[in-house]
C-alpha cells in the first residue's frame, strides 16, 4: 500500500463516519432522544482516530521506503527558488565569500546538487544547498561534518532512529518556514476577535439545536455560511504562512525528538536541539493542528477547522511569540537541516562507493594534487591526473577533445572539497580557494549587453576576489566574443596580472599565442583526438605540451557538409 492508497481509504471511512452522525443526529432529533450530542461526539473522536492512523501508516511506509532506498538515487522534482529563496535569507553575515551565480552555473552545480541531495525535509534540501554555496577555508568545520558523515554511513542503528523522525517530517512543496522566522509582516488584529467570536457563536448554535431545534439549525447554517467564506476569504491572503506554521510545528517536534538521541558523534548537535527546542514549546502549543501541506489532513477535518476558523485563530495566537523566539527558531531550523543534510551526503558517498575520497589539505599555497580525478556527472568518465603548485596551466586542444570538462572537474572536487569533504578522485590534496570561473557567459538579450560584454564583467568579479585568500581562478576561452588581435592581447595581460595577485589558474584556449607569451608563467597541457577510418576519436586524457592539432574543419567534413565548402576552405587555409 502506498500514501495517495492510505489517503483514499482514510478519507472515505472520515467522509461514512461525518455521515453516520448526520443520520444519528437526525434520528435522535426526531425522536427526542438525549444521546444526541453523544452520537456527534463520537463522530468527531472517530475523524480523529482516524486521522491518526493515517499519518501514522504515512509514516510507517515512508520510513520503510527511507531504508529501502539509503544510498540510492532518487530522481524527483525540486523546489530551487525555494532553497534559493533561504540561502539568501541564510548566508552567513561573517562569511566573506560564497559561491556567485555565474561559478554556480559554469560547474552545472543545480545538476550536481540533484545527484548529492537525498534529504528528506525542506530544511535539509535548503541546508544542503547553502552548504554547497559556501566552501569552508579552514578545516574545522569540515573535519566535524566529515565525522557526521561517517556516522550516518557507518551506523545503520544511529542513521535510523534520526531517519525516522525526519521522515515523519517530511517535505513541504512550497516551504515558507524560514521567511516567517526572519521577516516580519503586518495583520490586521481585529480578525483575531472577530474570528473568536464567530467560532463560539457557531459552537453554541449546533449544541443548543436539541433545545431551540428550527430557529437554531437556521441559525448554525447561516454561520456555517459566514464562517467557511471568512475562512476562505482570510486563507488566501495567509494561507502559505498558516501552512508553514504546520510544518514549523513539526520541525519543532522533530528536532524535540531527536535531541534525545545519545550518541558523542552529534552530541553538538542534540545540545543545540534539546535547548532550542524548549524555548520554544510556547509555539508547538500555538501551531498544533495547522495545516502542514504534506497530505496527513482530509477533507472531513479539513471542513472542522474552516468552522470553526481554527487556522485562523492559531495563527494570531502564534506570530508574536514567533518574533520573540527568532534566534533560537533559527539556530534550531538550521542544525536540523544540517543533519538531514550530511545524512544526504553519507548516502552520497554510499551510492558511488570506493569512487571517491576524502581530501587531504595542505598550507602551501596555491597547490592542487589530483589522481584519477573524474566529474561525478559525467557518465563512464575518464579520469585524469594533475599537480599544480604555484603555477597555474594554459589548456589547448581540439573541439569537443574535453578541455571544458577537465576545468570543470577541478572546479567541481575544489567546491565538493571545501564543503562536504568530499572528491571524486582516488587521491586529492589541495590548498583552501575561493573558487571563481568564467566559463559560460552568455549574451543578454534584456539588458542588451553581448557576447564579450558578458564575459568582460565576468573576468572583472575574479580580478576583484584576488587578494589575500588564494583563488583557484577557471577560465574558459577568454573573450572568445572579440577579435583575435585585442583577444590575445588582453588575455595576456590579464593573465598575467591575476598570475601575480594569488591565483592558481586554469585557461582553456584555441590561441596558441598564448602559451608561448605566457610559458614563463604557466604550464601547458592539451587534449587531442585520433583520426582513422570510422572519424574521429576521443580519448579525454590530458597531456603535457601544446596541442598543435586543429579539427574545425576534420568536424565539418564527418558531418558531411558539401565538399565545395571543405575544399575551399582548405584552400584558404594554405594561403594563410
Amino acid at each position: 500500500m502506498n500514501e495517495d492508497n492510505i489517503s483514499m481509504s482514510c478519507s472515505a471511512l472520515s467522509f461514512f463516519a461525518l455521515v453516520g452522525a448526520f443520520i444519528f443526529g437526525g434520528i435522535a432529533g426526531n425522536t427526542k432522544n438525549p444521546y444526541y450530542l453523544l452520537g456527534v461526539l463520537a463522530a468527531i473522536i472517530l475523524i480523529i482516530i482516524i486521522t491518526y492512523v493515517k499519518a501514522r501508516l504515512i509514516n510507517i511506509v515512508n520510513y520503510r521506503n527511507f531504508k529501502e532506498h539509503w544510498g540510492n538515487f532518487q530522481k524527483r522534482k525540486r523546489n530551487f527558488k525555494s532553497t534559493q529563496k533561504f540561502f539568501t535569507l541564510a548566508r552567513k553575515k561573517d562569511s566573506n565569500f560564497s559561491i556567485d551565480d555565474q561559478t554556480w552555473a559554469d560547474l552545472n552545480m543545480d545538476e550536481l546538487f540533484q545527484l548529492i541531495d537525498r534529504t528528506v525535509t525542506s530544511p535539509g534540501e535548503e541546508m544542503l544547498y547553502k552548504i554547497l554555496r559556501e566552501p569552508e577555508l579552514k578545516e574545522e568545520k569540515l573535519l566535524e561534518r566529515n565525522r557526521v558523515i561517517k556516522l550516518f554511513k557507518n551506523n545503520a542503528e544511529i542513521r535510523n532512529k534520526i531517519g525516522i523522525e525526519l521522515v515523519r517530517l517530511g517535505r513541504m512543496s512550497d516551504n515558507g518556514v524560514y521567511s516567517i522566522i526572519t521577516k516580519d509582516f503586518d495583520v490586521n488584529y481585529k480578525y483575531k476577535y472577530l474570528f473568536d467570536f464567530l467560532a463560539l457563536a457557531f459552537l453554541v448554535a449546533v449544541i443548543t439545536i436539541p433545545i431551540f431545534k428550527l430557529k437554531f439549525i437556521i441559525i448554525a447554517g447561516a454561520l456555517f455560511v459566514i464562517n467557511n467564506l471568512q475562512h476562505g476569504k482570510f486563507k488566501r491572503d495567509v494561507e502559505s504562512y498558516i501552512n508553514s506554521l504546520g510544518y514549523l510545528n513539526g520541525i519543532i517536534h522533530g528536532a524535540e525528538s531527536i535531541s534525545k538521541i545519545n550518541n558523542d558523534e552529534i552530541k553538538h548537535y542534540t545540545e543545540i536541539l534539546k535547548r532550542t527546542s524548549k524555548s520554544v514549546s510556547v509555539i508547538v502549543k500555538q501551531t498544533a493542528g495547522l495545516q502542514a501541506s504534506n497530505g496527513l489532513r482530509d477533507p472531513v477535518v479539513d471542513m472542522l477547522y474552516s468552522v470553526f476558523l481554527i487556522e485562523e485563530r492559531k495563527f494570531f495566537s502564534s506570530i508574536n511569540d514567533i518574533k520573540k523566539y527568532r534566534a533560537d527558531l533559527k539556530e534550531l531550523y538550521k542544525t536540523l537541516g544540517e543533519l538531514d543534510a550530511l545524512m544526504s551526503v553519507a548516502s552520497f558517498r554510499e551510492w558511488i562507493g570506493a569512487a571517491c575520497t576524502e581530501p587531504e589539505f595542505v598550507s602551501d599555497e596555491n597547490t592542487i594534487e589530483a589522481e584519477k580525478v573524474y566529474h561525478p556527472l559525467v557518465e563512464k568518465a575518464v579520469a585524469n591526473s594533475i599537480t599544480l603548485e604555484n603555477k597555474g596551466i594554459i589548456l589547448t586542444g581540439t573541439n569537443m577533445s574535453g578541455k571544458s570538462t577537465f576545468l570543470r572537474t577541478i572546479g567541481v572536487n575544489a567546491l565538493l572539497a571545501q564543503t562536504i569533504y568530499t572528491c571524486t578522485a582516488e587521491s586529492y590534496k589541495t590548498s583552501f580557494f575561493k573558487i571563481m570561473t568564467s566559463i559560460s557567459p552568455e549574451d543578454n538579450i534584456s539588458s542588451g549587453k553581448s557576447y564579450y560584454f558578458r564575459e568582460a564583467e565576468a573576468l572583472k568579479r575574479i580580478i576583484n576576489e584576488c587578494g589575500d585568500e588564494p583563488v583557484l581562478c577557471i577560465v574558459d576561452e577568454i573573450f572568445r566574443g572579440t577579435n583575435p588581435v585585442e583577444r590575445v592581447n588582453a588575455a595576456a595581460e590579464i593573465l598575467n596580472y591575476i598570475s601575480r595577485h594569488n591565483t592558481l589558474t586554469l585557461v582553456a584556449t584555441h590561441d596558441l599565442e598564448l602559451t608561448e607569451i605566457l610559458k614563463d608563467k604557466y604550464l601547458c597541457y592539451y587534449f587531442t583526438e585520433d583520426i582513422n577510418e570510422e572519424g574521429l576519436k576521443f580519448d579525454y586524457k590530458i597531456k603535457e605540451g601544446v596541442c598543435k592539432n586543429r579539427n574545425a574543419i576534420k568536424l565539418l567534413k564527418y558531418l558531411e557538409y558539401p565538399e565545395e565548402i571543405i575544399q575551399k576552405t582548405n584552400e584558404r587555409l594554405l594561403k594563410i
